[in-house]
């Protein structure tokens, strides 16, 4: 205790810090940083933009249909419209999607890819898979990614 009778600012640090909370938060973050910024280094070696670029290209190719609303657009990706705003400008600018009204309300925007588009999907869909191979599946076992998945869908949907 301090001259005052308080505990000391160490201590109440200690307290806070010390929490075991931390070291789930800690480890979830430690370890989505380092397999996303391994993966993202071998399909987007041009850095965040282009990073952004797959993960939408990946998002539209494995949606039934390969078209989504801007807005789930953002969701799917954990961002905010303003930067999807931007990513879809420069991903039209290439010529990797298109943006056009919905076929049954025309205040919904539709994003689509390009042939182009696709062709480039598969190109950086097999980087991503042999790099998800490498820094997952060859690191976790069979039944650890089964139990993972649920686990992160969980956490996902609930903070979505």
């Amino acid at each position: 205790m301090d001259e005052t009778g308080k505990g000391s600012t160490a201590d109440a640090m200690d307290d806070l810090f010390g929490d075991p909370r931390w070291e789930t938060y800690g480890m979830l973050r430690e370890a989505y940083l380092a397999v996303t910024g391994r993966i993202d280094a071998e399909v987007s070696p041009g850095g965040d933009v282009e990073a952004s670029i797959s993960d939408l290209l990946f998002r539209l190719a494995r949606t039934p249909g390969h078209a989504l609303r801007t807005v789930d657009i953002t969701r799917a990706l954990a961002t905010s419209t303003t930067r999807t705003t931007r990513l879809l400008d420069a991903a039209e600018k290439r010529g990797l999607v298109t943006r056009g009204a919905h076929p049954t309300d025309r205040r919904v925007t539709l994003v689509a890819p390009t042939e182009e588009g696709l062709k480039e999907a598969r190109e950086r869909g097999r980087l991503g898979l042999a790099s998800t191979q490498r820094h997952l599946h060859d690191v976790l076992t069979a039944e650890e990614i089964s139990a993972m998945i649920p686990i992160l869908r969980k956490i996902r949907d609930a903070n979505q």
